[in-house]
């Protein structure tokens, strides 16, 4: 535990040096947007106490409902992809379907930020974190900083938000899940929406025999209930959910 605790300190000496060097030197950093508690590093600090960030923001970590009302962090949940964030302007690699409200939201509310690069992290499971760097009088050469960098940066956020997850909550087993072809289906077409009744239709089987199948699922994922199965299953990329 002590080599993962120093990783989280050498990796924010890191991420502060690249914002720094690419003239983005306000970092703002988040492990879990889920949770109203900050991730703490080695010395039980937040985690975002360990970088500069703007004045009107320094202690953005304390607020418990920042994530519900940040555009940024509303793209976080919606792309896996770094992108970047321009006096208003959002943008990234590819086209980004924003709605109004939240092109709205992000020329509103803005805590000084005029210019930044936002790297998303995405962790098997359900943890979502991200990294961002900024500055506070913007960059007329952003979208070419973001060209050229934004790949770096995106691995020094997922390798710190790695670190994080691993240090607050331990390290995730690795585990094999012998699910059989039949189990899968099953789990997909109850991803889909499906009742036991209609996916024995459609596989033609007894309902009996999906029950049984759902629940050799269940045992095998470590999960009770159809529901957290189906979660699980989706997690670990066994089954789509988006229809």
């Amino acid at each position: 535990m002590a080599q993962d605790s120093q990783t989280i300190g050498l990796l924010a000496a890191e991420i502060q040096e690249a914002g720094h060097r690419l003239g983005l030197p306000l970092v703002a950093a988040c492990a879990d947007i889920s949770s109203a508690r900050a991730a703490l590093d080695e010395r039980g600090q937040p985690i975002g106490a360990l970088f500069d960030f703007t004045a009107d923001a320094r202690d953005y970590w304390n607020w418990s409902d920042l994530a519900l009302r940040n555009a940024i962090i509303a793209v976080v949940r919606h792309t896996a992809e770094p992108f970047y964030y321009d006096r208003g302007e959002i943008g990234g690699w590819q086209t980004m379907a924003l709605s109004d409200e939240l092109i709205e939201q992000a020329r509103e509310k803005d805590y000084a930020v005029r210019a930044a690069i936002v790297a998303p992290v995405h962790l098997p499971g359900t943890t979502i974190g991200a990294v961002l760097w900024a500055s506070d009088t913007g960059r007329p050469d952003l979208v070419v900083l973001y060209r050229e960098h934004a790949v770096a940066l995106h691995g020094l956020a997922l390798r710190f938000v790695a670190a994080c997850e691993v240090v607050n909550h331990g390290p995730s087993p690795i585990l094999v899940h012998p699910l059989t072809r039949r189990e899968i289906q099953c789990l997909k077409l109850a991803a889909a929406g499906k009742t036991d009744g209609e996916i024995g239709t459609i596989l033609e089987v007894a309902i009996p025999t999906v029950r049984f199948h759902l629940r050799k699922a269940s045992a095998k994922l470590g999960e009770m209930g159809r529901l957290r199965t189906v979660q699980r299953a989706a997690e670990l990329g066994f089954v789509a959910t988006r229809r």
